[in-house]
């Protein structure tokens, strides 16, 4: 018996013609079900990235004024991410969905205010015994040369009770270096608020308590984007391949230690388990 073709539906806009994440986020709090995404792509021509846009992020996050860092490649195609899984055949519930891991690789650094042809994919979907995990990749090219790219995974739970709570991760911790104290970070309800205001990511989970416990957790919980930035501020060299995985959520108020050895970095919250941690080269 032959099986069906399965059908890539393509989005094609105009960066100018990307709805704002909220109105997408208004349309992402009606989905539900749980079923994988279909095969899904958003192609954007002359994606442009807005220089006081960048510099909003930067300052918001620790980040030098006029660069333009690998994390943003991710907050600034959020639109288009969200166009994607709102979609009229993605039947997913995705409000409380959690970012589990995000990578960046740039054969070439890219510019502020240059067109770059951006496409976003589903690479993978499936049902684990933890939830859905999907996976989106985001490629930046100039005549059809990649320049640069992002792979972002993330896992929707199957529903929790209210007397369950966010599962801990175990962590192994390998021998090798030491690790050195770089920095001590206040984590605040208000820092979370003002990087959703530059970011554009409003999700509940983020923003106060009432909105977070109907999705497991007891208090709101920082954006792993903006742990990502703050990891990524503390590489003093050029990279060209640089990934986070999310460990477990930081609870909001709380302080975080950045700490760092070669080639590695990750953020701890206060009873020295790990929050984010990072690799790059």
């Amino acid at each position: 018996m032959t099986e069906p073709m399965t059908i890539n539906t393509t989005i094609t806009r105009q960066q100018s013609q990307l709805p704002s994440s909220l109105s997408l986020l208004a349309k992402a709090s009606l989905k539900k079900g749980f079923k994988p995404l279909p095969p899904i792509t958003v192609a954007i021509d002359g994606f442009v990235f807005d220089s006081q846009s960048v510099n909003r992020y930067n300052a918001s996050c620790g980040l030098p004024h006029g660069a333009l860092p690998l994390p943003f490649l991710f907050v600034a195609t959020q639109p288009a991410q969200l166009l994607l899984l709102t979609h009229p055949d993605v039947s997913l519930k995705l409000l409380g969905m959690i970012h589990t891991h995000v990578s960046f690789h740039q054969h070439t650094p890219l510019e502020i205010a240059k067109p770059y042809d951006f496409r976003l994919n589903v690479v993978a979907c499936s049902q684990t015994d933890k939830g859905m995990e999907l996976e989106l990749e985001g490629r930046f090219s100039v005549d059809g040369r990649c320049q640069a790219s992002y792979r972002s995974r993330c896992l929707v739970r199957k529903p929790v009770s209210r007397r369950q709570s966010v599962p801990e991760r175990k962590d192994v911790e390998r021998e090798s270096q030491a690790w050195t104290k770089l920095d001590t970070l206040p984590l605040t309800p208000k820092m979370a608020r003002r990087y959703a205001a530059v970011s554009g990511d409003y999700n509940p989970i983020h923003l106060h308590w009432l909105t977070a416990k109907p999705f497991g957790f007891k208090a709101p919980i920082i954006h792993g984007m903006y742990s990502v930035a703050r990891l990524f501020a503390a590489i003093d060299s050029p990279v060209s391949d640089v990934e986070f995985t999310f460990r477990r959520p930081a609870f909001l108020p709380s302080t975080a230690h950045l700490e760092a050895r070669e080639g590695e970095l990750r953020l701890l919250n206060h009873e020295g388990k790990p929050l984010v941690e990072a690799q790059y080269r």
